[in-house]
């Protein structure tokens, strides 16, 4: 019974890990890392189990670079009202 749960929860990791790699792959590898820039193809299709395996940090460090969402404030801030 315990086999059954610990691999059920790893295969819930891996499934976790394939979903992430999507968007991840297509946008998030870009602003990561400077240097994924005009990478072939070849180079996303090496990556793949990495980045299924390690998806929690990627997704820490894509949430460390994402740009601050803009404000929702109407007034210019830079006005200092």
């Amino acid at each position: 019974m315990a086999v059954s749960i610990i691999l059920f929860i790893i295969l819930i990791y891996f499934i976790a890990g394939a979903l992430f790699a999507i968007p991840f792959l297509y946008k998030g590898i870009k602003i990561t890392d400077e240097g994924a820039h005009g990478s072939s193809i070849g180079f996303y299709i090496i990556i793949i189990p990495g980045v299924i395996i390690f998806w929690p940090v990627l997704l820490k460090k894509w949430m460390k670079k994402r740009p601050p969402p803009p404000s929702r404030n109407n007034r210019d801030e830079t006005k200092g009202e």
